[in-house]
């Protein structure tokens, strides 16, 4: 093989791990979002664990069906009263409260329960500013056309058998510790990434998946950027790592 083939061959490798990593971190965001989310609104969007025999297809076709659910709460809950200015809910809600109390004590008592639920909760502000879940549907969607999505995760990185076997006995492994034989089934995404008349299938398929990389920047960035605002101000603890 000539060197320009090892190099387009590495290439196919390097991004073939990086958008493994890439899927890790997108179902430990998503699992925290989710988390925060059913905390905050009080729901139970069910969100199933990562496997790295899945397939890409099943991991982006849950996550487009949590964050449209996610939308539909928002929206069904607090979508009126998002484009509602604040003194017109406390004067609507108080009017209210005002018909239905008798003594001063109770217009006390619900004029507190009034400040405290008037405003959506912060993760519904967060989520509608930049029209996040919209951004990230819209994201995912155009990933769902690249044909990766029938591979299994395992395709793009997976730890030699042995050496995982010797590591499940060794007192010294570290499920953090990746293992240093690993295997990338280039192969299979050569013939899957394939440009039709590509001089070089190599470079072709590493070009591919490196702009598929790319377009995965963005769904990860929006992901963290809505985590770092939520958090500080929710005040909740990370939730576990979904991979599997």
């Amino acid at each position: 093989m000539s060197s320009e083939s090892e190099k387009d061959k590495e290439r196919l490798v390097q991004a073939a791990k990086m958008f493994f990593f890439q899927m890790q971190d997108i179902s430990f965001f998503t699992k925290t979002l989710t988390d925060l989310f059913n905390s905050s609104m009080n729901t139970q969007i069910i969100l199933k664990a990562v496997k790295e025999d899945g397939y890409v297809k099943d991991v982006f076709e849950q996550m487009l069906i949590i964050f449209k659910e996610m939308q539909f709460i928002v929206n069904a809950k607090y979508g009126k009263k998002q484009n509602e200015p604040l003194f017109s809910q406390m004067a609507t809600a108080m009017c209210s409260v005002v018909e239905k109390s008798t003594s001063v004590k109770e217009l006390q008592q619900s004029a507190k329960q009034i400040f405290r639920n008037v405003r959506a909760p912060v993760i519904v502000s967060v989520l509608n500013s930049g029209n996040i879940l919209a951004c990230l549907e819209s994201s995912l969607s155009l990933l769902m056309k690249y044909p990766i999505m029938n591979l299994q995760l395992s395709d793009f990185y997976r730890k030699d058998s042995k050496e995982q076997s010797d590591a499940s006995t060794s007192e010294k492994s570290s499920s953090l510790v990746l293992s240093k034989t690993i295997t990338v089934d280039t192969l299979k995404l050569q013939d899957t990434l394939k440009t039709e008349n590509a001089k070089n299938i190599i470079e072709s398929a590493a070009d591919h998946l490196e702009q598929i990389v790319k377009t995965m920047r963005p769904i990860l960035e929006i992901l963290q950027k809505t985590l770092k605002g939520l958090r500080p101000r929710m005040l909740q603890p990370m939730g576990g790592f979904t991979w599997k």
